[in-house]
């Protein structure tokens, strides 16, 4: 009997909102992020300037007074450039972090959301009757090991054929097939039905019709005279 579900009513629409609204979280948690490393940015770029400002503040008033500190003012500069750059480069580093920490918690919220909507879906398949993925591949596994099981039972209650003429498991095909000449009817019929339960090669197979349709010619020529 053949059992039809229609799943086509099905309400899902619990599950959609959670998923928006995890979604929502993570896109609102980027914006948050873009926020806080622009804020960083102008804070360092602030600073730097006050820094250059107070430099050029500073070789401006030494000419102003005739003052001959060049060197002195050209160290001060520097120094103060040096400072710039290791603040930004601590900006950098900060905003790295904060990046860094953003990623994380989309991700955790991405995954969150996909892990809410399978859950959501296997509760509504499992009131409907319908077994959830990991129940189907556990029921998978155990209709495989109970087949393994069946057909070693089968292959241990059926009877072992014994080998057609000494040392026919050891031989390679070729080497039947050059026994087969020497051998009657009977003897090539049970040939056939040992290497069908066991190897079932193809060339060995065909050699064994050959020869008893050959043994067989003779004597039906023999009835039709």
């Amino acid at each position: 009997m053949e059992v039809k579900l229609d799943v086509r009513n099905i309400d899902l629409r619990e599950a959609q909102e959670k998923v928006g609204d995890n979604i929502k979280q993570a896109r609102q948690m980027s914006r948050k992020a873009v926020l806080a490393y622009v804020g960083l940015v102008g804070l360092a770029i602030d600073e730097a300037r006050e820094l250059m400002e107070r430099g050029k503040k500073l070789v401006e008033e030494a000419e102003e007074r005739g003052e001959k500190l060049e060197k002195e003012a050209v160290r001060q500069v520097e120094g103060v450039r040096k400072q710039a750059e290791k603040r930004l480069e601590k900006v950098e580093k900060r905003l790295e972090k904060v990046q860094k920490r953003a990623v994380k918690r989309v991700e955790k919220s991405e995954a969150k959301a996909e892990k809410e909507l399978e859950s959501q879906v296997e509760r509504v398949l499992e009131r409907l009757g319908i077994p959830s993925r990991e129940r189907i591949v556990r029921l998978s596994e155990e209709i495989e090991a109970l087949s393994k099981k069946i057909d070693e039972q089968i292959v241990a209650q059926t009877p072992k054929m014994a080998e057609p003429f000494e040392g026919y498991d050891a031989l390679t095909a070729k080497e039947i097939v050059a026994r087969l000449e020497e051998l009657a009817p009977e003897q090539l019929t049970y040939v056939k039905e040992y290497e069908v339960a066991h190897e079932n090669r193809v060339t060995v197979l065909r050699e064994v019709d050959r020869r008893l349709e050959a043994l067989a010619a003779p004597a039906e020529e023999a009835v039709a005279a």
